[in-house]
């Protein structure tokens, strides 16, 4: 994990993930990579979270324990908030209105977390396409 700090990373990143231990991990890759991580555990968290503070990208798992992320994600996609899925899924399972939207496999690797993160941000919101 690189320890530098990079002051041109700034921004407050919404992380969903239920294993505590994979959480800590992201809170700490995304604190040393600069960002400001926001954890919660569960749909209904980042539901209530989002309703409350503005970020300016999101990390989700796929299956939680309390269902799959889709609910967060339409959110996220209604709020304008780019996201990244982190799963160990198979993509194949992702709503086709977001199979545009960037995906990493876990087991991944630190720097490609942070490079698929930061060209999410870069690339900005792309609404999710439309069911019909």
């Amino acid at each position: 994990m690189n320890s530098t700090v990079s002051p041109q990373r700034p921004g407050t990143i919404l992380v969903l993930e239920d294993e505590i231990e994979l959480s800590a991990l992201f809170d700490e890759i995304l604190t040393q990579a600069g960002y400001s991580p926001v954890l919660a555990h569960s749909v209904s968290d980042a539901l209530g979270i989002l309703g409350q503070q503005h970020f300016d990208a999101a990390i989700l798992d796929i299956e939680l324990r309390d269902g799959v992320v889709f609910p967060v994600a339409d959110r996220l996609n209604a709020l304008g908030v780019p996201l990244l899925f982190a799963s160990a899924v198979y993509f194949q399972i992702v709503p086709r209105q977001y199979q545009a939207s960037r995906f990493i496999a876990k087991p991944f690797a630190v720097d490609a977390l942070l490079a698929e993160l930061e060209a999410a941000i870069r690339d900005g919101h792309r609404p999710a396409a439309s069911n019909a």
